[in-house]
């Protein structure tokens, strides 16, 4: 059981993706809305999707249907509803793509169509809907954007230009839809912004931090419904239950208010909009609700996708996913061409993008 637990433990400090950051944990792939990032081997940015708004960073606003090169010397990125964010090797902070809230931290509202420098010494970021969270490497959070339910954290509900500091001793942040949840170095969940997200047990929105449960491992905020995994490999969920995404056996217009145990060993789990993905202990990749995160779920119990994954990341209604060899995969949506393929048709199963993605 010891040996068990030290495994877990290792491995979840060393696997990216899954739409939480944690201190030192690089994330290779993410995706957003309807655009996916990745990072290859030898550092290099790779963007693809949907573009209106810059997200990609190439300077344009047209969409790709393929891989298209950003930048080099990247070691993390994470990705938004509309925006985006890098750490180099140097441990700075990079935005780009739509900034009406302020969401990139440039101190303006304009959108940027390429890479800006936002910060020094930045050791994580999650980008959510509107707002944006980062930790430093002293362990500080930050956060800036949208802020209209409190998601920020800082007590007001005032869009933020630029960073503000919110709580020290942060191991991990996940920016959600309108509301963000953190971990403290001892364990312990934190939330805030919209309420019947958070876990409190209400629906009452807050604009400071808000202790939900200790033991946790890592966390998931999704658009409406957030998912926690603990040090145990219990998988915890709240929020909208809409499409069976909480992984019950029950799907509807409920609000479960606070977190209830859904599965066990699992090791990371991703929220996207309307569904929600899980990499258990041997490897496997599951989704909750729709199965597929193409359709409108008709299904309520757990399907599995893949083998011998490593790390993933759920978007809206896409996933993509980076196998032990190094090869990412992606299924669901792909009106924008967020998978990748050079095509516009949505994958109902797994269709291999490229090879040569970094592994932790």
């Amino acid at each position: 059981m010891r040996r068990l637990l030290f495994l877990f433990v290792i491995l979840a400090l060393i696997l990216p993706g899954c739409s939480t950051s944690k201190i030192g944990v690089f994330q290779t792939i993410s995706a957003g809305r309807f655009h996916t990032l990745a990072i290859k081997t030898d550092g290099s940015l790779w963007a693809w999707g949907w573009n209106n708004y810059g997200q990609s960073g190439d300077g344009a606003t047209t969409p790709s249907l393929t891989p298209i090169k950003i930048e080099d010397n990247v070691v993390s990125v994470n990705s938004g509803m509309l925006h985006s964010m890098a750490i180099k090797t140097d441990g700075s902070l990079w935005a780009w793509g739509n900034n009406s809230a302020g969401q990139l931290g440039d101190g303006t509202t304009e959108d940027r169509l390429t890479p800006v420098k936002i910060m020094d010494n930045v050791s994580a970021v999650s980008a959510g809907t509107g707002h944006t969270m980062a930790i430093k490497t002293d362990g500080s959070l930050w956060a800036w954007g949208n802020n209209n339910t409190g998601q920020l954290g800082d007590g007001t509900t005032e869009d933020r230009l630029t960073p503000v500091k919110i709580m020290d001793n942060v191991s991990a942040v996940s920016a959600g839809g309108e509301h963000t949840m953190a971990i403290k170095t001892d364990g312990s969940l934190w939330a805030w912004g919209k309420g019947g997200l958070l876990g409190d047990g209400t629906e009452t929105d807050s604009s400071t931090p808000v202790k939900i449960m200790d033991d946790v491992a890592m966390v998931s905020a999704g658009d409406y419904h957030t998912m926690a995994v603990k040090t145990d490999g219990s998988l915890w969920a709240w929020g909208a239950d809409i499409n069976g995404q909480l992984g019950f056996d029950t799907k509807g217009n409920n609000v479960v208010l606070s977190p209830i145990k859904a599965l066990d060993d699992v090791l990371l789990v991703g929220a996207g909009y309307a569904h929600t993905a899980v990499l258990k202990t041997d490897g496997s990749l599951w989704v909750l609700a729709d199965g597929l995160a193409y359709e409108e779920g008709n299904s309520i119990n757990p399907t599995k996708i893949l083998e011998d994954v490593t790390a993933f990341s759920s978007g809206f209604a896409h996933i993509v996913a980076v196998k032990t060899d190094g090869s990412l995969w992606g299924w669901g949506r792909n009106d924008s061409g967020q998978l990748g393929d050079g095509t516009q048709e949505g994958r109902p199963t797994s269709v291999k993008i490229m090879d040569g993605i970094k592994l932790p």
